[in-house]
């Protein structure tokens, strides 16, 4: 018995060897796509503003793979020099083969009926919305030719249907959004911010984020974390228990993660202006001329920070109009409020109305909300942030309770005179926090 143990641990260290590298080389194949890509495009198939560099005059390189799943394939790379951030999603490809099938007339003549379509499904019937139809059919021509043929067509409209193109290119002109470069069929081309915010700052991490198995045995780590999950359940119902072990699990990888990757925060003055450009960015994001927006996954990790250091949002695959968002929660059946959400459950969360089983459209909280009263004071009181806890750490918690008060009497609002009055006082509040620690702790 002791031998077949023996023979067996290094099949299964073998197979998982193996299981990793095909999933590595599944997930980190981009160039493999750009190449077909590019016989797209030579066999006329394709287009894009980016074909040329990426398939004539060789101008674009890609460098490390940070794809995280296997939908989304995520580059590092350059381009004309230029350090840049490269994105393919597969989703493009379905919905570029249902396009295949069409006439190439058919194709062209929907092309305005269908970029319509996705404006108002996301938008309504905003004042502004012909702009941004208007916007997207001049993509239609990427060649500048003055004619829009179909495989221009085929190429730039499942492109829009995805998140992210549709908005970056929608809010290619704001001042804190990654800048849009280009397109040639599915991959995309956006800036690349010097740092990440979750990289300055840390994130918290949860054992639910922690996967070290690839996604091949997601089954079995589903049924261990399950398993963990009903173990720790049973541990906090025991009274006065709960209160010592609750936070253990986040607080201890927290503290394991901070010490590995050596977090250093920056000095306070720093922290501050980051705060406070995290900040314009959630007002720049709803001051765009079709309507306010919110975060349907709100973490640090979406934020980036440009050499001037203002703050800019880097992701947009779950950054939804406001309209849009209503209209999806209003359609949802539910018994309990916990049925009410749309994205990442604490993010976009509505309540139930129980006498017609419908979710409300209005939503809990917003992106303004989410950082005042999380992701700040998270920042504050990290282990790791000398600034706040090398002095008199009993004051400094006191002091930023006492913000995290003022954040939690915060109210969802409908206009972005009303945002930019809620911003402005959160500003004000923070440079009291400031003052405070300084004067007080």
């Amino acid at each position: 018995m002791a031998r077949w143990k023996l023979m067996l641990l290094p099949l299964v260290v073998s197979l998982y060897a193996i299981l990793t590298t095909v999933e590595r080389h599944l997930k980190c194949n981009l160039p493999s796509i750009a190449n077909l890509l590019c016989q797209a495009y030579e066999a006329g198939e394709i287009s894009g503003p980016l074909c040329p560099d990426l398939c004539e005059q060789k101008n674009i390189q890609f460098g490390n793979c940070l794809t995280e799943a296997m939908e989304d394939k995520v580059y590092e790379g350059q381009w004309h020099g230029r350090d840049v951030i490269f994105k393919a999603n597969l989703r493009w490809y379905t919905d570029f083969n249902t396009f295949q099938k069409q006439t190439d007339e058919d194709v062209v003549l929907s092309f305005q009926d269908n970029v319509s379509f996705l404006v108002e499904t996301l938008f309504g019937d905003c004042p502004q919305c012909n702009r941004l139809v208007s916007l997207f059919l001049s993509l239609g021509d990427s060649d500048n030719d003055g004619i829009v043929t179909a495989p221009e067509v085929r190429s730039l409209v499942p492109l829009l249907r995805q998140q992210e193109p549709f908005m970056l290119i929608a809010l290619n002109n704001s001042k804190q959004t990654a800048d849009f470069h280009g397109y040639c069929g599915g991959l995309y081309a956006t800036e690349k911010l010097p740092l990440i915010v979750s990289d300055v700052f840390g994130t918290q991490w949860n054992f639910d984020d922690f996967n070290i198995v690839p996604d091949t045995f997601e089954p079995f780590q589903e049924m261990v974390k399950n398993l963990i999950a009903k173990i720790f359940d049973a541990a906090i119902s025991i009274p006065y228990f709960s209160k010592i072990v609750v936070n253990i699990p986040t607080i201890t990888l927290n503290g394991i993660l901070d010490a590995f990757f050596d977090l250093r925060m920056p000095n306070r003055k720093k922290q501050f202006e980051y705060f406070h450009s995290l900040l314009d960015s959630v007002m720049d994001l709803s001051s765009n001329p079709y309507g306010m927006l919110q975060s349907c996954d709100m973490h640090l990790g979406n934020f980036g920070i440009a050499n001037n250091s203002v703050v800019k949002v880097i992701d947009f695959d779950a950054v939804f109009p406001v309209h849009y968002l209503r209209h999806v929660l209003e359609q949802k059946e539910c018994v309990s409020d916990a049925d009410c959400w749309f994205g990442t459950k604490d993010d976009c969360q509505s309540s139930c109305d129980t006498a017609t089983k419908k979710c409300t459209s209005r939503m809990q909280k917003q992106d303004l909300i989410h950082i005042c009263e999380t992701h700040i004071p998270f920042v504050l009181k990290r282990p790791c942030n000398q600034e706040f806890s090398k002095n008199n750490s009993i004051c400094s918690k006191k002091v930023v309770r006492k913000f995290e008060l003022f954040c939690k009497r915060l109210r969802v609002v409908d206009s972005l005179d009303q945002l930019r009055n809620d911003v402005l006082a959160v500003k004000k509040e923070l440079t009291h926090l400031e003052k405070d620690l300084s004067n007080m702790c």
